[in-house]
């Protein structure tokens, strides 16, 4: 009896042994071709350099080629359900997090479930949102235009990145009784443009997307919606430290995968992320792009997701978001 129990506890550790050393195998044979990030945003934007600088680095530990595919429109709905789609192993998604926390609020019917098409990986990079205003304004803070908005209702303008920085700020509008006139454009070039002559008089956007302007002296940044104030622009005060705190919010990226990706090279895609996240170059290519890293496994994603989904839920309540989409 006893040696037939032997028998069967050694049976159950050479398969043990086996499937763990296969697994382990599969993860170090991966990735065995060209690997796609598909990025739902269009190329130039701030997702989309983001996307390019990690996925250079990637390149280089993997010894494989790593190509963005842009596959934007429809909110990130038609990037994301390609990909889920595909059911590609060879495939990665990197998206904002409000894939996850603002498209199950607007969108009635997803073609794609959140929670269970996409695992969740690791949070990559904030995305630094900062409020711009053509100097023709004359203010330098968020009281100024307040004060300024609150003289002549009606009679400015402004402009914002799709989603998240367009919810706050209608927030901000609504809550303090401010009449703004909202411009909407195709061509995510064009607001720079108008900022810095003055067509529009603020702008809510990344803070690479208001940079020319800025820099050309025709416009400046007023606050970033950034909880605490970032390095990335030290002198400028984030808009809760201005005591404007419905302004607030982390403008997330991640990478993710497909729910049928095997666990060993989850892992080892997590830790080779995360790798080249801390390496010197690409995080100071990254903060030269106006984006903080962030970093971390998949509980810290899932994390950061939720407070986000929490803050959207709190944005519901004072606006329509359907309504502004």
């Amino acid at each position: 009896m006893l040696s037939w129990l032997r028998k069967l506890v050694f049976s159950i550790i050479l398969v043990l042994v086996v499937v763990g050393g296969s697994r382990s195998a599969v993860a170090e044979s991966w990735p065995q071709r060209t690997v796609r990030i598909v990025v739902p945003f269009s190329a130039g934007s701030a997702i989309d350099v983001a996307a390019r600088i990690i996925g250079d680095g990637l390149t280089r530990r993997w010894g494989q080629s790593v190509v963005i595919e842009n596959k934007p429109g429809g909110e990130t709905i038609i990037g994301t359900s390609a990909f889920v789609s595909a059911r590609d192993q060879h495939a990665l998604l990197y998206t904002t997090f409000g894939t996850l926390s603002v498209l199950p609020l607007t969108v009635d019917s997803l073609p794609f479930n959140p929670q269970t098409d996409l695992v969740p990986l690791v949070p990559t990079v904030s995305v630094v949102v900062a409020v711009s205003v053509t100097n023709s304004l004359g203010v330098s803070t968020l009281s100024d235009l307040e004060a300024l908005i609150r003289s002549r209702p009606g009679e400015f303008a402004w402009a914002s990145s799709p989603t998240l920085p367009r919810y706050v700020f209608t927030m901000f509008l609504k809550q303090r009784g401010l009449e703004m006139s909202y411009v909407g454009y195709r061509d995510a070039s064009q607001p720079q443009a108008d900022l810095g002559e003055g067509r529009i008089h603020a702008f809510v956007a990344a803070i690479p997307t208001s940079t020319p302007a800025v820099a050309a002296g025709k416009a400046r940044f007023v606050a970033t919606t950034e909880p605490q104030r970032t390095t990335i622009l030290p002198e400028v005060p984030s808009a809760a430290e201005a005591g404007y705190d419905e302004l607030s919010f982390v403008g997330g990226a991640g990478m993710f995968v497909g729910n049928d990706m095997p666990a060993s090279i989850r892992e080892r895609v997590i830790a080779d992320v995360n790798a080249v996240l801390s390496d010197a170059v690409i995080s100071g290519k990254l903060k030269a792009a106006g984006q903080q890293v962030i970093g971390g496994g998949p509980e810290v994603l899932r994390r950061l997701v939720e407070q986000q989904a929490a803050r959207v839920v709190e944005i519901s309540k004072s606006i329509d978001l359907k309504s502004i989409r």
